[in-house]
C-alpha cells in the first residue's frame, strides 16, 4: 500500500470535503443510519444500567467520568465506524456482517474508541479542575473542609441528543488544541502505533494550518447550540446524523492529505482479511514503512 502523505492542500479543497463527505453518506444510507443510532442507543443503554445508583451523589468527579463514558464511548465508536464505512463506500465495497463481527477489526474499532474517550474523558476534567481553581467560593470551602456542588456544567444538557452534540463539539476542541484529528483513519486504515499516528496527525496539522480553526470554531458552535433555546431544536436534529458525517469528513480528509485522494481499490477476501488481523506487523517494521 503507497503512503503519500502527509502533504499541504489548499483551504479551498477543504471544502470540497463536506460535500464528498455528504455524498457517501448518501451512497450508503442504511450503514450511515445505523452508525448514527449506535450513539443515543448506546447512551441510553448504558445510562439505563443499575451500577450507576451505587455511586456516591457527593462525587463530582465520579459523576463527570460517568457521564463522558456513557455519552463518549458510543459516539466515538460512531465516529470510528462510520469512518470505516466511508471508506467502503468509496470502494464500493460494502462490509458484510461477518467482516464487522471479525475480532480483529472489532478490537481496533474498540482501541480507537476509547483512545478518542481518554482524550474527551482528560478535556472534561480538565475543563472542571479549571472551574474549581478559578471559582473563590469552591477555594474557600475547600479551605474550610466544606463540600460545595460545583453549579458547573461544561457541554452537559439535560437532553441526551442535546449533550450528545455537545461531546461532538468537546471532541472537536480536543482534537484541535492536540493536534490528533487524523489519529483514529491512521490506526483505523494503517494499523500504525498510535504514537507514530499522533506524530503524523500532528506534521500534517501543521502542514495545514487552516485546519486548527477549522475543527475549533464548529466545536465551540456545537457547544454554544444547545445552551440557547431558539437553537434547541435544530440542535437536536443534527444531534443524530453529526457524529457519521465527521466520521465520514475524516475519512475524506485523511485520503486527500496522506493518500493523495487515492485508495487502494485491490479487494481483500475475508481469509485474508482475518489472516491480516491475526498477524500482525511488529510496531518498528510499522513505523519504519511510515517514512
Amino acid at each position: 500500500m503507497k503512503h503519500f502523505g502527509p502533504r499541504a492542500v489548499a483551504p479551498r479543497d477543504g471544502l470540497e470535503w463536506l460535500t464528498k463527505a455528504l455524498y457517501l453518506m448518501l451512497s450508503r444510507p442504511p450503514l450511515f443510519i445505523a452508525a448514527a443510532l449506535l450513539a443515543p442507543a448506546g447512551s441510553a443503554f448504558l445510562l439505563a444500567l443499575p451500577w450507576w445508583e451505587i455511586l456516591p451523589t457527593s462525587s463530582h468527579w465520579l459523576t463527570v467520568i460517568a457521564t463522558v463514558v456513557c455519552y463518549g464511548l458510543p459516539m466515538n465508536l460512531t465516529i470510528s465506524l462510520a469512518c470505516g464505512f466511508a471508506r467502503a463506500a468509496n470502494r464500493e465495497q460494502p462490509p458484510s456482517l461477518k467482516q464487522l463481527l471479525i475480532p480483529g477489526i472489532l478490537g481496533v474499532l474498540f482501541r480507537s474508541s476509547l483512545f478518542l474517550l481518554a482524550l474527551l474523558l482528560q478535556g472534561y476534567l480538565a475543563m472542571y479542575l479549571i472551574q474549581d481553581l478559578l471559582k473563590p467560593t469552591a477555594m474557600l470551602a475547600a479551605m474550610e473542609g466544606e463540600t460545595l456542588s460545583p453549579g458547573f456544567s461544561f457541554a452537559v444538557t439535560d437532553t441526551l441528543l442535546g449533550t450528545q452534540l455537545n461531546m461532538l463539539g468537546g471532541l472537536l476542541l480536543i482534537l484541535q488544541i492536540l493536534f490528533a484529528c487524523f489519529v483514529t483513519p491512521l490506526y483505523l486504515f494503517r494499523e500504525l502505533p498510535l504514537f507514530v499516528c499522533w506524530r503524523l496527525s500532528f506534521l500534517a496539522i501543521q502542514l495545514n494550518p487552516w485546519l486548527w480553526p477549522a475543527l475549533g470554531l464548529p466545536g465551540l458552535l456545537l457547544i454554544l447550540m444547545a445552551s440557547f433555546e431558539t437553537f434547541a431544536i435544530p440542535a437536536q436534529i443534527l444531534a443524530l446524523p453529526l457524529p457519521a458525517y465527521f466520521g465520514a469528513l475524516l475519512f475524506v480528509a485523511w485520503l486527500e492529505i496522506f493518500q493523495g485522494g487515492v485508495d487502494e481499490t485491490a479487494e481483500l477476501t475475508e481469509p485474508a482479511i482475518t489472516h491480516q488481523s491475526a498477524e500482525q506487523p511488529s510496531t518498528y517494521s510499522l513505523a519504519r514503512e511510515t517514512y
